[in-house]
């Protein structure tokens, strides 16, 4: 059976001595659809103009569509004795100028992950890894693509809420603001750092019973000053932030979330048997809104350095959060 993949002459440094390599991650989704935009509004992110900097290095654009095959080409499988039509299914990708040094081998696609990780801190997106590449001459047609492959991780990202899987306009001004810290120079306060990681990893989690005691956990990475009474100090200040962020959440929620947390950690149970702690009718609501208030929490923290003290020690989280 012949195959239907393009096979192009190697470009060589002579022939395009001014194009830079690129690191490409592709948010691959199913379409927009009109219901959808009805509620959010366009994403003027994909839809507006050709690329969205990010800063010197890093910037979102929607690719040539036969660019755009041609990376998930190269990073799908590509099977035995079966032909697959690829076609566009890329929303826009993210994009950052391979380094002219690297300390270490894609040492560049490890900062556009940390963008992506600090985009979901805007707003949550299920764009992964399963479409990372290194275009070798970007800008040229006749480029030369590796895929870049990563083993022992989740090459996905998962999301509750599915209304809008994309970044609008606001939202890519708002990582811009982020930007600095996808920088490995510049560090974060270190239970700022283990809050913004539990985010991330609880977006690389498929099952609500593994999301949940990791987003309690990002919030205790805040939070927590001692180890005296550590659900009540839960219950206490995370109600607290959820004010500052005008997220509701009860006294009675925060019980029975810190309640639920303990179970599934102790492996007493999965989520579904503690239908009595809290209705499975009511499982991903409460759960939305612990994730928001850990993604609220980081993301001003990253963006106002006052508001991310009352997090440095032990002590400033009692004096601003007391309970």
């Amino acid at each position: 059976m012949p195959s239907n993949k393009v096979v192009l002459p190697a470009p060589t440094k002579m022939e395009y001595p001014m194009l830079r390599g690129c690191y490409v991650m592709l948010h691959v989704g199913p379409g927009l659809s009109l219901s959808s935009e009805g509620v959010s509004g366009p994403p003027s992110v994909v839809a507006g103009s050709d690329r969205f900097l990010l800063n010197d290095d890093f910037w979102i654009e929607r690719l040539d569509g036969q660019l755009a095959v041609r990376i998930q080409e190269s990073c799908d499988p590509p099977n035995y004795g079966i032909n697959a039509d690829q076609v566009d299914r890329h929303l826009y990708a993210f994009l950052r100028r391979v380094p002219d040094v690297e300390e270490s081998q894609y040492e560049g696609m490890d900062e556009l992950h940390a963008v992506v990780a600090l985009s979901r801190l805007v707003h949550p997106t299920s764009v992964g890894d399963r479409y990372c590449a290194w275009v070798l001459h970007y800008g040229s047609s006749r480029s030369a693509i590796k895929a870049v492959q990563y083993r022992g991780i989740s090459p996905d990202a998962f999301i509750s809420n599915s209304e809008r899987d994309w970044l609008s306009l606001d939202d890519a001004e708002t990582l811009r603001q982020l930007m600095p810290w996808a920088s490995k120079k510049k560090s974060m306060l270190e239970r700022v750092h283990r809050a913004y990681w539990n985010h991330e990893y609880a977006m690389r989690s498929y099952c609500l019973d593994r999301r949940w005691p990791i987003v309690v956990s990002g919030l205790e990475a805040l939070i927590n000053a001692g180890r005296d009474d550590s659900g009540g100090q839960f219950r206490g200040r995370v109600r607290q932030l959820a004010d500052v962020f005008k997220i509701q959440l009860s006294d009675d929620e925060l019980a029975r979330a810190w309640k639920l947390r303990s179970k599934l950690v102790h492996a007493e149970g999965f989520l579904h048997s503690f239908v009595t702690i809290l209705p499975k009718s009511e499982h991903t609501k409460l759960y939305e809104k612990l994730e928001n208030v850990l993604r609220s929490a980081v993301r001003r923290c990253l963006i106002d350095a006052a508001f991310s003290d009352c997090f440095r020690d032990d002590a400033s989280v009692k004096a601003r959060w007391p309970i």
